[in-house]
């Protein structure tokens, strides 16, 4: 196979330079509107902002499953010594390393608690079914396991980042093997807490319903979400004349491979969790389902089928469609609208009876979508770009899919 020019790292800019204030200024002051006008939209609800909350949830739960994501993906590099990433690794790692910021940003998800989460319901936190959940399913156990997930996530997401940056500095290729010994510990302890997580999070608005499968299919949403993120950055980057050579289209080809699988992968277990729950047909178990394919919610879930998984699906599937990037960025784009809607359908049936969608819904995607953002340029704006001596970096600049 003849192999195509090598680029060097001194042919294309690596930093931030004042790109990096611009972004996190327009993005926070988006970020701060869009959230001051899901507020001010929730308050006028007259409702005592019990709508808001479960607005602010959707999207907080979306947000934070990016970043998540990104927790996931570096280990995942890592355990498996993967070297095509090396060059768009240090994206990821901000994206990561931002976990003090959605930490803060939970802070109205625990406040709202008691309006959101049927467990905060006295007559259901009291009912015979909830008899064995109570001690568990209580304000102190939440806020507590909470405080638990962010440290543990904070913790080894700065590590991850803090270790690649040192060795920007000093080359020392013992922090590479450092961290790929750290990556399987790192696995287990992130597909624990993420599961836990996603049942406090999301699966806990109705505490009598219960789904073992329910931590991956939050997980594998936010994970197909991440790579499609980690495209558009990419992309935005490019435009402005940032990693325009060493990110070629050999590295997109996989940011559209990793979207199409994860895309299916999220699709069997969604499919999965929906055909056991309809073959074993207990009234507890389909209570949920039955509640989000009545009065509107029903035709969301069956547009979701292929909006969220056909349509990317069959999209995604070529060759071609994965070296075009205005395609790729269509589609990257499409699975972001996709997978917040499936969070919308998981969470909102619970406010709702009926089918329900306003514009504070927009505002508040924006807003913490914005607010996220302005966090990973503020954090990525002091380091280069790419992990300038990483051992596989060579290999990742030489990258060529077969």
């Amino acid at each position: 196979m003849a192999h195509h020019h090598v680029p060097r790292l001194e042919d294309t800019r690596t930093t931030l330079d004042g790109l990096g204030p611009r972004v996190v200024g327009v993005s926070g002051a988006l970020g701060v509107l869009g959230l001051a006008a899901t507020f001010f939209l929730g308050n006028a609800e007259g409702d005592g902002l019990r709508r808001f909350g479960y607005t602010y949830l959707t999207s907080y739960a979306f947000i934070l499953s990016i970043s998540l994501g990104a927790l996931v993906f570096m280990p995942i590099m890592y355990v498996t010594r993967a070297s095509w990433n090396v060059v768009i690794r240090r994206l990821a790692e901000v994206m990561a390393a931002v976990m003090p910021l959605l930490a803060v940003l939970a802070i109205p998800v625990i406040l709202l608690a008691g309006k959101v989460y049927g467990w905060s319901d006295p007559a259901v936190a009291t009912s015979p079914a909830m008899s064995h959940k109570a001690a568990y399913l209580s304000q102190n156990a939440f806020i507590l396991r909470w405080v638990i997930y962010f440290v543990i996530w904070t913790g080894y997401a700065l590590f991850f980042w803090r270790t690649s940056v040192a060795q920007d500095a000093s080359g020392d290729l013992k922090l590479t093997r450092r961290l790929e010994n750290f990556s399987g510990f790192a696995l287990m302890v992130g597909a624990l807490t993420i599961a836990m997580a996603s049942f406090d999070l999301l699966m806990s608005v109705d505490p009598l319903w219960f789904s073992t499968i329910f931590g991956v299919y939050y997980w594998a949403g936010g994970f197909v979400a991440f790579f499609a993120v980690m495209t558009l950055v990419t992309m935005g980057l490019q435009n402005s004349g940032r990693l325009t050579r060493i990110v070629s289209p050999e590295h997109f080809h996989d940011y559209g491979k990793l979207m199409f699988a994860f895309t299916f992968f999220w699709g069997y277990i969604a499919f999965s969790q929906y055909m056991l729950y309809w073959y074993a047909n207990i009234p507890e178990e389909t209570s949920w389902y039955l509640h989000r394919s009545q009065n509107g919610w029903g035709k969301l879930g069956i547009l979701l089928i292929f909006v969220a998984f056909v349509l990317p699906f069959a999209g995604l599937i070529s060759r071609f469609a994965k070296r075009q990037r205005k395609l790729l960025a269509f589609w990257a784009v499409w699975i972001i609208v996709a997978q917040w809607l499936n969070l919308y359908w998981v969470v909102m049936p619970q406010y709702s009876e009926s089918f329900t969608f306003g514009p504070m819904d927009a505002t508040c995607l924006i807003g913490l979508g914005g607010i996220w953002l302005a966090g990973v340029a503020w954090l990525a704006g002091g380091n280069s770009l790419v992990p300038l001596k990483d051992p596989r970096l060579e290999e990742s600049l030489r990258f060529e899919n077969a």
